[in-house]
């Protein structure tokens, strides 16, 4: 089962009536692109960057499971719709900073609010970065949608593809190639 834009708004607000206190979690990936608008997007996770999220897991657990929802399967696939808990490893999501609570000096981009949960994402040159890192044919195309979208330059994701460990730079930076091609 996939979520459309309508949907995920509709399961943030059963997360949200669920929780108890302020939970922030940043969307990378396709549930960002969704929020951010990308039409005719649809997703089966929501896949939360835990460095940049401010979370209670059991919490988080409880309001997810509660709005129907599994929450961070580990070792089986899941029948339901998913929230999944990202750390830093297979994804690559570059330049965040906890010191400053910023990505490369840019504050995350608020997606969606409610009583207590909030939804946060970061700058779209970052996101488009780390889908670079594994460039399938879905994440080129949030690719391009979001640099044309939100007027993005090969310029800005390169600055950000920069900030990736080795070896995903060189694998983003060809995706970067192959999505330049695309573009034309």
């Amino acid at each position: 089962m996939t979520i459309n834009q309508r949907e995920l708004k509709s399961l943030l607000e059963r997360i949200d009536a669920n929780l108890t206190s302020e939970q922030t979690i940043c969307l990378i990936g396709s549930g960002a692109t969704i929020l951010l608008g990308q039409p005719s997007r649809a997703t089966e996770d929501l896949d939360v960057w835990l460095n940049a999220s401010k979370i209670d897991v059991p919490m988080l657990k409880h309001a997810t499971e509660a709005a129907g929802l599994s929450f961070d399967p580990k070792y089986d696939f899941p029948t339901l719709p998913y929230v999944q808990i990202v750390h830093p490893g297979i994804v690559q999501v570059p330049g965040w900073s906890a010191a400053t609570n910023t990505w490369f000096g840019k504050p995350s981009r608020p997606l969606w609010s409610g009583r207590y949960l909030r939804v946060t994402c970061p700058p779209a040159e970052v996101i488009v970065a780390s889908k670079l890192v594994r460039g399938n044919d879905r994440d080129l195309e949030d690719c391009l949608w979001l640099m044309t979208a939100h007027g993005l330059d090969a310029k800005a994701v390169l600055a950000a593809i920069k900030k990736l460990p080795e070896p995903h730079k060189e694998e983003a930076s060809s995706n970067l190639d192959l999505l330049k091609y695309l573009k034309r």
